[in-house]
C-alpha cells in the first residue's frame, strides 16, 4: 500500500503568494492596459510568438475557444479562421475595442468579447472546448485561476508564463545596478496543477521582444512601466545606455532581448 505523496501537503499557492507580492514585478490595471494597448496591439502583429503558440494548440475536436487574457487578438483572430465560435476575455477595454477593429478590418465575425478580469464573476462566459491564457497569468492566487480556467474547459487547456527572473534583458539590470526580484516562476503551476489532478505537459517557446522607440523618454518609461519608480541616477544612466542601441531602417532605436516561456498543457479527463 502506498503512503501519501509528501509533495501534497506543501502549500504552493501561498509560496507563489509570497513570491508574487515581493517581485519587482507587480500586476498592472487594466487602466495601465488601456494605455499600453495600442503600441501592443502594433508590435504583435506578425509576431513569431504567436506563430509558435499557435503550432502546438491540439485543436482536435475543438470548435469553441475561449482566450482569457486575449489582449487584441494576436491568438483570437488566427484561431477564429479555424474554429466555429471564439470567446475573447480581457479587464482592459482598450484592448477589446482594438480586437474588434481588428476583427472588422480582417473580415472576422465569430468572436465574442467579454469585459472581464480573473477575480471577477464570469457571468455569460460560456464553457468552451479549449481554453487558453497567453502571457496573462499575473493574479494573486495561483491555484484558483488555475481551477477557473480548467472549470470552463470540456477538453483542454494551454497556459503560457515567463521563464526565468525577468522580463529586460541583464544589460538593462547592469545598468540600473539593482537586484532583480523575481515573480514566481512557471514550476509553481505545474506542482499545483499536478496537486490538482493534472499531469501537465510543459513545453517552451524561445522568442525575441522588445520595442522600437523613438526618444530616450520613450524608453525609461517602458522600463518605467516594468519597474515602478526609477531613481534620478537610474534614468540617468538608462539615458547614456539608450543611446548605445542600434537604429532600425526607419531610425527608431531597438531594444531587442530573448524570452524564454513555458507552455503548459493539460487535458479533462473524457466523461
Amino acid at each position: 500500500m502506498l503512503g501519501k505523496d509528501p509533495i501534497l501537503d506543501i502549500d504552493f499557492g501561498a509560496l507563489y503568494r509570497r513570491q508574487a507580492r515581493a517581485s519587482s514585478f507587480q500586476a498592472r490595471s487594466a487602466a495601465d492596459w488601456d494605455r499600453r494597448a495600442a503600441p501592443r496591439s502594433r508590435r504583435e502583429k506578425g509576431s513569431d510568438y504567436a506563430r509558435q503558440f499557435l503550432a502546438r494548440l491540439d485543436l482536435a475536436e475543438v470548435r469553441t475557444v475561449l482566450d482569457i487574457g486575449c489582449g487584441s487578438g494576436n491568438l483570437a483572430l488566427p484561431l477564429a479562421r479555424r474554429v466555429r465560435r471564439v470567446h475573447a476575455l480581457d479587464f482592459s477595454p482598450e484592448m477589446l475595442r482594438l480586437l474588434r477593429a481588428n476583427a472588422r478590418a480582417a473580415g472576422v465575425r465569430n468572436i465574442t468579447t467579454h469585459l472581464r478580469g480573473w477575480t471577477d464573476a464570469w457571468k455569460g462566459v460560456p464553457r468552451a472546448d479549449l481554453v487558453l491564457c497567453s502571457r496573462a497569468m499575473a493574479v494573486d492566487d495561483l491555484r484558483a485561476a488555475l481551477a477557473k480556467m480548467t472549470a470552463y474547459a470540456r477538453r483542454r487547456c494551454y497556459l503560457t508564463l515567463h521563464v526565468g527572473p525577468s522580463f529586460l534583458s541583464p544589460d538593462v539590470y547592469r545598468v540600473l545596478r539593482r537586484p532583480v526580484i523575481p515573480r514566481p516562476n512557471y514550476i509553481y503551476a505545474v506542482n499545483i496543477l499536478y496537486q490538482m489532478g493534472y499531469h501537465a505537459r510543459v513545453d517552451f517557446l524561445h522568442t525575441t521582444g522588445g520595442l522600437a522607440y523613438d526618444s530616450a523618454d520613450q524608453f525609461v518609461d517602458g522600463i518605467r512601466w516594468r519597474l515602478g519608480r526609477l531613481s534620478r541616477p537610474e534614468e540617468k544612466r538608462l539615458r547614456t545606455y539608450y543611446q548605445s542601441l542600434p537604429r532600425g531602417a526607419d531610425g527608431r532605436t531597438l531594444y531587442r532581448h530573448d524570452f524564454k516561456w513555458a507552455l503548459l498543457s493539460w487535458e479533462k479527463p473524457a466523461r
